[in-house]
Formats: structure tokens, sequence, C-alpha cells
């Protein structure tokens, strides 16, 4: 079942385009927007802040929001189940302080709620598997809300049309690819801010999918701490896998740090993998990384041997919580 959901990613997001309203906001111009979501859900807004870095987005992950957030605020809170409770706790904060709110979800307890509008998604998925019914809508909300100029949705159509005619190529890459992840210590470096939620987005597939531990850094930034601690302890570099995702218009100075970290590592990870996107633009380039990452997930759980749908410690943990509150 995971692979027909993997594969049928380009389909979703034509299908999104369809479930978002001509909505009317109350403001003419909202001056920033919260995307308050976890996991596969809160990827979302990870990707509209990394997409289109011209709209203040705060991606907000926790059981509290900013302190900043104000009536000059957008909220949009992610959650295919609709019952996260962090997400929920976010609502009663946002309710508390009259934020205008957008419910992104397919049912749960987030849709018994009050809001401005919400926008209602199919249901029966994982949530790391309908990253195209949520991430779809936000721009198209975007543009709604005077944040975007120009309607995404001819952009987002292309993306859907773009992924249908490589995805069978895509998969076919991705279980060559997956031998060799096969028992190995995963790291994944970006070179740019609009590739580091790809970069996460395979490190939880990874996690969730095949069921191992995998690292994501982004460059710059890991040039100034983590460079000096990479390759040790030395006795698990035979085992490592490092692989570079990269931006095809990543900045020039990234692109050179990137190929100057290969020369200082040389001879000590010997397994080094490069990835590089095909797509018109950064929208597309991000998605073919995404769908391509999400297929070798789903490979490797089969080289693995494990079943890539149950993620059995986030249920464990969920039941444990329950009974604490």
């Amino acid at each position: 079942m995971m692979r027909e959901i993997i594969y049928s990613l380009p389909n979703q997001i034509s299908a999104a385009v369809g479930l978002v309203p001509e909505y009317s906001f109350r403001k003419r111009v909202y001056d920033k927007v919260l995307i308050c979501g976890m996991g596969g859900s809160g990827i979302s807004g990870d990707l509209l802040a990394a997409l289109y870095p011209q709209i203040q987005v705060i991606s907000n992950k926790d059981y509290t929001i900013p302190g900043f957030v104000d009536k000059n605020t957008l909220a949009i809170l992610v959650s295919y189940s609709g019952n996260t409770e962090e997400t929920l706790s976010s609502y009663r904060q946002l309710s508390k302080r009259g934020i205008d709110m957008v419910l992104l979800s397919s049912d749960g307890e987030l849709f018994k709620k009050k809001a401005n509008h919400r926008i209602k998604v199919p249901p029966g998925l994982p949530p790391r598997g309908a990253l195209g019914y949520l991430f779809t809508p936000l721009p198209i909300l975007m543009h709604q809300a005077n944040l975007l100029k120009s309607d995404p949705r001819k952009g987002l159509l292309q993306l859907s049309a773009f992924l249908v005619r490589h995805r069978d190529a895509i998969e076919s890459k991705a279980r060559r690819m997956a031998r060799r992840f096969f028992d190995k210590l995963i790291i994944i470096y970006v070179d740019s801010s609009t590739f580091a939620p790809v970069a996460n987005r395979w490190r939880c597939q990874l996690n969730e999918n095949a069921k191992v531990l995998a690292h994501a850094n982004v460059i710059p930034e890991m040039n100034h701490n983590e460079i000096v601690g990479l390759g040790r302890p030395r006795k698990f570099n035979a085992d490592t896998l490092l692989v570079f995702l990269g931006d095809p218009v990543a900045h020039t100075r990234n692109k050179i740090r990137h190929r100057l970290l290969k020369v200082l590592i040389k001879g000590e990870i010997p397994d080094i993998m490069e990835v590089q996107p095909k797509g018109r633009n950064s929208l597309q380039q991000v998605f073919y990384t995404i769908m391509l990452g999400d297929f070798i997930s789903y490979y490797l759980a089969l080289l693995l041997g494990v079943d890539p749908m149950p993620v059995e410690r986030i249920e464990q943990l969920k039941k444990r919580l329950s009974r604490l509150k």
C-alpha cells in the first residue's frame, strides 16, 4: 500500500487544487503566517516557508505558540488526523488571542472546533502519505489572503503533470539507489535553505518507512560546527552513507563549500552519493527530490524486511501519553 501512496503524490496535488474554496479573508493583508503542525503534517509549513520566501512564515512544532503572534497573523493548523495534541494545544491558545484560523485536516477533534475557514482532505492515509493534500492548499490560501500576488494554481497543476511524467523513472531510480542505503548510517546534507525541508523529509521517511536512523543538516551552517566531528567515531565510517542533495540554484559559495567539504573528508567516509534533481523551477525540483526519497525509503524497507506502513513506537507513545492526561 505504501508504494501506491507514494505513487499517488501528483494525483493528490492536482486533486487538492480543487479542494480550496474561494475564501474571503477578514483582513486585506496579514503580515505573517503561522503554520501549526507536527511530523508528516507539519512539513507542509516548512515547505511553504522554503518555497515562498517572500512570505513571513513561522512553522510551529510545539504545544505553545510564539509570543509575537497577534491579530495581524493568519494561523493555519495542519493535522491530517485532526487529533494531534500539540496542534490542538496551539488551537486553544490562538482562539484565546482571537487569531484568524484555517483548519486543514481529514477529520478528528480539530474539525469540531470553531474557525474562520476549514479545508477537508480525503481520509485513510498515514499523515506522511498525504503530503500532496496538505501542502497544496497552503500557497493557494496565501494568494487568497493577498500574501502571494500571482495565483499558484497553474504552477501546482504543472507540478502534478511533471511528476506524472517522471514518477516511473523516479521509482526505478530509487529502487536501484536503495541498495546503497542498506545497513548504513545515513547522513544527508543540502546546500540551501530551500532544500532544508527536503533533507528533513528524507530523514523522516527513512525513520518511519524503513525504520532506520538518519541525520540531516544544511550547508553552510554545518560548516561551522558539524564538519569538525564528521567521520568520528571512525569505526562507523565504513558503514556510513553520506548523501548530498544538491539545489541547482544554491548560492555559489555554498556550492564551493559543498565541493570543499568532500575534499576535506576524502578517504574518511568512502561512500558518498550525489543527488541532482530534475525540474524547471524550485517547486518541481523540490518535489522531484521528495518523491525520490520517499521511494528510496520504501524500497529500503523491503530490503530490510520491514513493513513500511506501521509506526508502532509512535502509536505506543500516543497511547501512554493519553493515559497521563
